[in-house]
């Protein structure tokens, strides 16, 4: 056979474009989606209510939390460890949350044992067993879990920084699996309270992605579909609003170095302003070589890392600097961290713009190349409020952002005069060198 000489022809790959799923509505309100990933042969389903936090009785908020960990302790049909049992049986792994938007549950499983999954998944939500036993261990657990928590500098500075951007009346002001006192108050009354109005058909939503037989819809039905609502329980989602800026010391005394949060209320991806925000955070402290992380890590050797996070809510958001520093460097860290912000003689540069857009737009087709990675992101967009459609739209609007609309966005949402800041660490130490450097700090429990 005879060698071509001509050189195979490379042509210009197709433009990658997230999965647009199939959609049904069952009669009881439940929205299924499908996304068919050939190849992916372990389905990842999702489960999710519009059970938003807010919805807890303020005295013993963490019911959500205590709730979704208590389901998959044995239903009606599989009582007690038999459930794990049948989970294990079928090569199948579940597992939940509770968050500020609802409740989600999670099911991995082969693709042949789907059927089997889903009738597992809908015994956990339709008849949980609920027992006293049970809610009281998870109780107990969570209350460590808590202590475990605040005891790390980092977790307790993005606690404080949520209190100290949201005002206290807004459940997302506080942490999501409630704090010691409410979830010390939660009893097995309160948990199966819970679960019987808001574990609801209407508004949630099941996603399931994988390497599809076609026949998932009539699946779930046969298994969902005859579920009715209870008479009450829905609550509408919160609108949290901003606070008054705060700076906030927390003391941990003898402490070597201090977690640090600066930053402001943010927007949610329902604001225009989404975009470009994304690409200035990415600019300024989403990369290694970011303004932060160079500034305050390559030249000035204070952190092993500092960056700048956005993270969404179902309506506004938050932004911070965060960053560990050496307890002696911090009061000028958190000095040159607001110089970094302050944009107007420093603009984000064409070249930060060009950088920002192609990775996140380059990192997608692999972020989504599974079917959990398909079916993660559906169900944080169902949780928050936003159509699939927003993640092929928000990688066209990516490419629209300027220089000048990426600069202005951090000029709108992280003003100078804005900014909140939380400092965990050595109070002794830094309390004095802090205010020296112009931050009205004040002790804070």
């Amino acid at each position: 056979m005879r060698r071509s000489d001509r050189r195979p022809e490379v042509k210009t790959p197709p433009r990658w474009r997230f999965p647009d799923p199939t959609r049904l509505w069952l009669d009881n309100g439940m929205q299924l989606m499908a996304c068919h990933r050939e190849g992916q042969h372990v389905a990842a389903v999702s489960l999710v209510f519009d059970a938003p936090l807010n919805a807890e009785p303020v005295d013993v908020e963490g019911v959500a939390t205590i709730t979704q960990r208590c389901l998959d302790e044995g239903t009606a049909t599989h009582p007690g460890p038999s459930f794990a049992e049948a989970l294990e049986d079928i090569g199948a792994l579940l597992s939940g949350s509770a968050g500020y938007s609802g409740s989600e549950l999670t099911l991995e499983v082969p693709a042949d044992r789907l059927d089997e999954g889903l009738a597992l998944l809908a015994e956990v939500v339709r008849e949980p067993e609920l027992r006293p036993d049970d809610v009281a261990r998870h109780r107990t657990l969570r209350l460590a879990e808590i202590d475990q928590l605040l005891a790390n500098s980092a977790h307790r500075a993005s606690v404080a920084f949520r209190a100290a951007t949201i005002p206290g009346r807004y459940r997302a002001a506080r942490m999501v699996g409630g704090t010691a006192q409410s979830v010390a108050a939660i009893t097995h009354a309160d948990v199966v309270s819970f679960h019987e109005r808001h574990y609801r058909p209407d508004g949630a939503t099941l996603i399931i992605s994988g390497d599809l037989s076609g026949r998932e819809f009539g699946r779930a039905a046969a298994v969902f579909g005859d579920w009715t609502n209870p008479p009450e329980g829905y609550f509408t989602h919160e609108v949290p609003q901003q606070r008054s800026p705060r700076c906030w010391l927390i003391d941990r005394p003898g402490a070597v170095q201090a977690d640090v949060r600066l930053g402001s209320f943010g927007i949610d991806r329902g604001d225009p302003r989404w975009a470009d925000l994304q690409v200035a955070t990415h600019a300024l402290g989403g990369a290694f070589l970011s303004r932060l992380n160079r500034v305050l890590r390559e030249e000035k050797g204070f952190t092993y890392g500092a960056h700048l996070v956005n993270t969404p809510m179902r309506d506004g958001g938050l932004i911070s600097v965060q960053g560990s520093f050496r307890t002696e460097v911090v009061a000028e860290a958190a000095s040159l961290a607001r110089d970094i912000l302050d944009l107007t003689g420093k603009p984000i540069t064409t070249v930060e713009v060009a950088d920002a857009v192609s990775f996140t737009n380059g990192v997608a087709p692999l972020r989504y190349s599974t079917a959990q990675g398909v079916t993660d992101r559906i169900a944080a967009l169902v949780r928050d409020g936003v159509n699939v459609e927003f993640v092929n739209a928000n990688f066209q609007a990516l490419t629209l952002v300027t220089p000048d609309s990426a600069t202005q966005s951090i000029l709108e949402l992280l003003p100078l005069d804005g900014l909140s800041l939380v400092v965990v660490g050595d109070a002794a130490a830094l309390q004095g060198p802090l205010q020296a450097e112009g931050w009205p700090v004040v002790l804070h429990d």
